[in-house]
């Protein structure tokens, strides 16, 4: 078994360097996106575009090309094909989902059943293998890391109003179509170039773990966006010297790291613990947010709508003193409990 002593001093070669910068990107890459993965409620679809982009690597491997090309076809055709039929509303989500998972992985075990020779590529593909990464696909991450990242700062507000309210976003005049198709070839492109470091397995716990950690700590989107990137990276240092001290697999190490950190996160939630009264409109999970200076609320079948408010155990709560737009003032000052969500 090596020592910690012995990670740092490995940590001096360039295998390592690209080893460690791949992991912290992975992670700070997952966990930016898987927020928004979440919010979104998209866990079992990026699962099956993870899948298909698998079945794309088996069909690289088999025709003797670089498998990163057939991955990132793969992977994007599927959320595209996934997106357009929950677009067209032809059979419920759930459905066609489970098709795409499973008709990938038959594709995938088809391709490798093709072979005329075993390959050491397909097992570091579906188990993954981060000291495996080559140098042009290392460079390759880092330029579609930061052009994802950029986009996804960029258009931070858009997705998150659209994941909430879509109808509002398309009169406040937000490309409502094009953003939900951006959306999802991002997170076919961050699954694609993960696959070979986490393997296609576990690669999209990198994603949702983070953000699952997150969410638990905070209902506002920066602090969200900031801690899963957090974890994403603690998750993908950690699970590296772990796997490097005791001679682990490196992608299922730092899942599992991830998982921990989850854990952790769920048992002293601050958002669990919280009592009713501790809930503020700064707090709250759909009225933290304003569009174009004024404050609604995001979720659709709250009766408040652009009252200030809170929400607390089920209940709505209203101040008399927030009510003098909407109705005559008044000089006591107390709460009004409303109707149940």
């Amino acid at each position: 078994m090596a020592s910690i002593l012995d990670f740092l001093y490995a940590l001096g070669t360039p295998l390592m360097i690209k080893a460690m910068i791949t992991s912290l990107i992975i992670g700070i890459l997952g966990g930016v996106i898987g927020v928004f993965v979440l919010l979104k409620g998209m866990v079992f679809l990026g699962e099956a575009i993870a899948h298909s982009a698998f079945a794309g690597a088996a069909l690289g491997i088999l025709l003797g090309i670089d498998p990163l090309i057939t991955v990132i076809i793969f992977g994007i055709t599927a959320s595209v094909g996934v997106g357009y039929v929950n677009e067209k509303k032809v059979m419920k989500d759930e459905v066609i989902i489970g098709i795409v998972f499973t008709s990938f992985m038959a594709l995938a075990i088809l391709f490798i059943g093709m072979m005329p020779f075993y390959s050491t590529d397909v097992t570091s593909i579906l188990f993954g293998d981060i000291l495996l990464i080559s140098w042009e696909n290392f460079i390759l991450l880092i330029f579609v890391a930061v052009g994802v990242l950029l986009i996804v700062g960029v258009l931070k507000k858009e997705f998150y109003l659209i994941t909430f309210n879509e109808e509002m976003a398309s009169v406040a005049g937000i490309p409502v179509r094009f953003l939900n198709y951006l959306f999802l070839v991002l997170v076919a492109i961050t699954i694609d170039i993960s696959l070979k470091a986490i393997g296609a397995i576990l690669v999209f716990a990198m994603i949702v773990t983070p953000a699952a950690a997150a969410y638990q700590w905070t209902f506002k989107l920066n602090k969200m966006l900031l801690l899963s990137a957090l974890f994403g990276v603690i998750s993908a240092f950690l699970g590296l010297l772990f796997s490097y001290i005791w001679d682990l697999p490196s992608g299922s190490t730092i899942v599992g790291v991830a998982t921990i950190i989850f854990a952790i996160s769920f048992i002293v939630s601050p958002k669990r613990r919280r009592s009713g009264t501790g809930h503020d409109i700064e707090n709250c999970e759909y009225c933290s947010k304003t569009i174009n200076g004024r404050q609604f609320c995001l979720e659709e079948s709250c009766v408040a709508k652009e009252i200030p408010h809170k929400h607390s155990e089920g209940e709505l709560i209203i101040y008399k003193n927030d009510l003098k737009e909407k109705s005559s003032p008044s000089t006591h000052k107390h709460e009004m409990e409303g109707e149940e969500e």
